[in-house]
């Protein structure tokens, strides 16, 4: 369920994120605390967007704060995720691999799904639920939030509000 899209401009990255949560039959898209943003957050000069469990994107949250890859590289980003899985893993023995993320790092947007599947994105990108019609809103030349928009519209799994990062390139170093 849920939708995140990430577009690297050649002065910024996008990224933008539907708000729903889903427990059991129980649809919850309102924020919870003050500026929480569910799926999409900025920690530690990165922007972790993911789709999945929420136990999941709660111990990156927390694990994310105090690290992150060594480089923007798909080797760097492949070895931040095996050590955060390690980490989560003695944190709860019961923990298990089951979101995908999109990150922000540098100038790079790098995607992860299948656990340790890692892919270096050169334009645009979609996860979750709603992912076909961000890719294709994108495809046709619409920003992040705009495709997350869509989706929401088009998927029974997404839905507003939409949260937003834009980093800007030329004067920060994400």
């Amino acid at each position: 369920m849920s939708v995140v899209a990430a577009k690297k401009y050649a002065d910024k990255l996008e990224f933008a994120a539907d708000s729903i949560r889903v427990d059991g039959y129980l649809t919850e898209n309102s924020r919870v605390t003050g500026d929480e943003q569910g799926k999409l957050f900025e920690v530690n000069d990165m922007i972790i967007g993911s789709v999945g469990y929420v136990m999941e994107l709660s111990f990156m949250q927390i694990f994310a704060r105090n690290h992150k890859p060594s480089a923007a590289t798909v080797e760097a980003v492949l070895d931040f995720m095996v050590e955060f899985y390690s980490w989560a893993k003695k944190k709860d023995d019961a923990f298990g691999r089951k979101n995908s993320y999109l990150i922000g790092i540098e100038r790079e947007i790098f995607r992860v799904s299948n656990s340790y599947l890692v892919e270096k994105i050169n334009e645009f990108s979609a996860i979750g639920a709603g992912q076909h019609f961000a890719l294709t809103a994108m495809y046709l030349e619409k920003s992040p939030q705009e495709a997350v928009e869509i989706a929401n519209e088009l998927c029974v799994y997404c839905s507003g509000p939409v949260n937003v990062i834009i980093k800007n390139l030329a004067s920060a170093n994400i």
